[in-house]
């Protein structure tokens, strides 16, 4: 049975400890000189301090402390992934600040994720098994598939959320967002060890974002952005969430985080179409686009919001629906996202033909 009150309370002290240890991160950032500069890539026009991600991540290790002291049966029932998570949280947390602080070598840090992927592959977190959608009928991994799955979803997770957190708020509202609709569906399955991992994380990202909302007074940083990466990729995989899944294990998260998934592979495809590194920075993602047709942040991000949440109702439609019906709710997702792009294509032409023209009469008046 759901501890209600517990969930609460989970929710409330991730909240409460990320909103008074922000502030704290802005003020040792500021005097260490831990800052986003102004550069090409980036929106803001002043340096805005990181570690925002270390408030997250802090809010969220106390919350789950507290839910493993009061409720024995989450601490017995999740003492090893929780241990897992713990850690790998702590070592990409760790890896964010170091590219935060210094900045480090893209190589170095696909490498570390990797790592952490596979630590986590160790305690547990896998994608072991694979529903088909049509007749529901299970079927387990081979070891090595399952391996690379794992690790390709984690890693792949952990580098969305880095790069859709472009705009003030976005990324952490995002996150609050998928946490609530994805805690949603899993009290609909009564997956009562998630919820608590869930809430705490909506929580903690929820707190940071007062202080993150446009115009941003701190940044959540590589630090932040990965660790909600992995954390989200993991709750994905606890164990006791696959006993009530009704598609494959990773479809309604990832629904819920088309988003950042789907800016994650256009920017994959499209610097290896440019044969560059696929490490190279541009400003050519999603929230990048649309500031480039006019929009503004406060305009922009608040869309997204709303989309997000589009997405995570159509989430929870996959557990609903039989599984006969997956693939046509899937196929209509993707054709309402096929769409989306044509729409945001036609509106970023039309911005650029206009502003052309403004010139072409300027230099004309002139």
């Amino acid at each position: 049975m759901i501890n209600y009150a517990l969930l609460g309370i989970t929710f409330t002290i991730a909240l409460a400890f990320s909103y008074f240890l922000t502030p704290l991160m802005r003020v040792i950032a500021l005097r260490l000189g831990i800052l986003s500069k102004p550069g090409k890539r980036m929106v803001h026009t002043k340096s805005i301090p990181f570690l925002g991600g270390i408030a997250i991540y802090f809010a969220f290790v106390i919350s789950i402390f507290f839910v493993c002291f009061v409720n024995p049966e989450f601490r017995i029932e999740f003492c090893q992934q929780i241990k897992g998570l713990l850690i790998a949280g702590a070592l990409v947390v760790i890896l964010g600040l170091c590219d935060d602080a210094k900045g480090i070598n893209p190589l170095v840090k696909l490498s570390g994720q990797v790592a952490i992927a596979l630590l986590l592959f160790g305690y547990g977190f896998r994608v072991e098994v694979f529903t088909n959608p049509l007749t529901g009928v299970e079927t387990h991994l081979p070891f090595l598939l399952s391996i690379f799955i794992t690790i390709s979803w984690i890693v792949g997770l952990v580098n969305a959320m880095n790069l859709i957190d472009g705009l003030d708020g976005l990324a952490a509202g995002i996150t609050v967002i998928v946490a609530g609709s994805l805690l949603f569906i899993d009290l609909f399955l009564a997956n009562n060890i998630s919820i608590f991992l869930l809430a705490a994380l909506a929580g903690s990202a929820l707190g940071f974002l007062r202080f993150n909302f446009f115009p941003a007074k701190i940044f959540m940083g590589d630090t932040g952005s990965m660790f909600i990466g992995l954390a989200l990729a993991s709750i994905a995989l606890v164990e006791s969430q696959h006993k009530s899944s009704t598609a494959t294990v990773l479809l309604v998260p990832i629904t819920a985080l088309i988003i950042p998934i789907y800016d994650t592979v256009m920017a994959f495809f499209r610097r290896l179409l440019k044969k560059g590194s696929i490490f190279k920075a541009d400003k050519k993602h999603l929230h990048h686009r649309l500031l480039s047709t006019g929009l503004t942040q406060k305009q922009i991000v608040p869309f997204i919001y709303l989309i997000t949440l589009y997405l995570g109702i159509f989430a929870f439609l996959f557990v609903l629906i039989p599984n006969k019906y997956a693939l046509t709710l899937l196929f209509l997702l993707a054709l309402g996202l096929f769409l989306a792009t044509r729409v945001i294509g036609f509106i970023e032409r039309s911005a650029r033909t206009i502003h052309r023209l403004e010139l072409k009469r300027r230099k004309q008046e002139a």
